[in-house]
């Protein structure tokens, strides 16, 4: 193992924040994809993937997105209609599914569906209703909790907390021990790194968790 021992300081202040944003998304590596769903006051469908998405609570359930704004300084369509409506569904994004998320990531115009423009089949779910992702094994029905702005303009991002109301699961999995856990191989998801580069989770191991001897 390389031991490190000196280095050099970098502070963020003294950059443009887009040198550092590479910078960042180069370290906190591997990140997990939320694919999300959301439907604007008028009723039109939007999808898009969002790398910066954890898990903040368990009791109750809750999962956390940072959406930036735009590079013009404008809100991003998924941040909008969840403020708007405040439902949203989060998917899972496998190796499988990994074009067709990135196409939906493009900068469409507010008139526009992801969903049409990435080939992503939507399954309905009634008036005013995010659709869930078909191409996605799972699918967290989510409430907002709360927004916490961090700032504004471009480079900024809003903290987006929303408690999971429902896990929907594929049928392919309805005789699976849930309680421990999807089998990684099932889900297949893959993971953000820095520039454009992704990785996939097939490459697994286990090791399990240290314990202390009293």
């Amino acid at each position: 193992m390389t031991l490190h021992t000196e280095f050099f300081d970098i502070h963020p202040t003294n950059h443009f924040w887009v040198d550092i944003y590479h910078l960042m998304n180069s370290i906190v590596q591997p990140r997990p994809i939320a694919w999300i769903s959301s439907v604007s006051e008028t009723g039109r469908f939007n999808l898009a993937p969002f790398s910066y998405f954890n898990i903040c609570s368990m009791n109750p359930a809750i999962i956390s997105n940072s959406i930036f704004f735009n590079r013009d300084g404008s809100e991003k369509d998924t941040l909008k209609n969840i403020k708007a409506t405040g439902k949203y569904v989060v998917g899972t994004v496998s190796f499988q599914a990994a074009e067709k998320a990135n196409a939906s990531s493009a900068p469409y115009d507010s008139n526009v569906s992801e969903f049409d423009e990435a080939k992503v089949q939507p399954i309905l779910r009634g008036h005013g209703e995010p659709p869930f992702i078909s191409e996605s094994p799972v699918q967290l029905e989510c409430e907002l909790n709360q927004t916490i702005p961090l700032g504004q303009g471009a480079g900024v991002g809003t903290l987006v907390l929303g408690n999971v109301r429902n896990i929907h699961l594929s049928t392919q999995l309805k005789d699976s021990e849930w309680q421990k856990g999807i089998a990684p191989e099932f889900m297949g998801n893959v993971g953000r790194m820095g520039e454009d580069f992704y990785t996939k989770t097939s490459d697994v191991f286990r090791m399990p968790r240290a314990t202390v001897d009293k």
